[in-house]
């Protein structure tokens, strides 16, 4: 079973995904803020980050800069994210992301876009910009902009 760990510090966010991950057969990991995450990587490397950009007391940008400095970058990581995030914001890691999933979304994309990476298929690109949605919704996938 593959572990997906959910870094929000949003607890009701952590409670839902937490069951909707479980329900699509994930083991699901949830911590709170970008410090737990470090010590959650190390006791149980996830097979998959789903990092939020806005918390606190550090944020998903901070978070990705420290897995890169502890040599960790070698674990994937989608953001999972309301914010509308600017191309130049995301470009100096787009190394580290493969992939932004953008809130709210549903269990049908959640269950989509998780299959569709974890069976190593390719994952739909942006087609254009939209509303406060970063992408259309691509062959089912919902919300999702594959970074190549």
């Amino acid at each position: 079973m593959k572990t997906v760990m959910v870094v929000d510090d949003d607890q009701s966010i952590l409670m839902v995904m937490e069951e909707l991950l479980n329900d699509i057969g994930y083991s699901a990991v949830t911590v709170s803020n970008g410090y737990e995450a470090f010590d959650a990587i190390k006791e149980r490397k996830p097979d998959l980050i789903l990092l939020d950009l806005k918390m606190t007391p550090i944020d998903g940008w901070q978070v990705l800069e420290h897995l890169r400095k502890d040599g960790v970058s070698d674990i994937p990581v989608m953001l999972f994210t309301a914010k509308y995030i600017l191309e130049e914001e995301i470009v100096p890691y787009k190394d580290d992301i493969i992939l932004v999933l953008q809130k709210p979304v549903t269990l049908d994309e959640l269950k989509n876009v998780l299959q569709e990476y974890f069976n190593g298929n390719i994952l739909p690109e942006v087609k254009e910009i939209s509303g406060n949605r970063h992408c259309d919704s691509i062959r089912g996938i919902g919300c999702a902009v594959r970074f190549i």
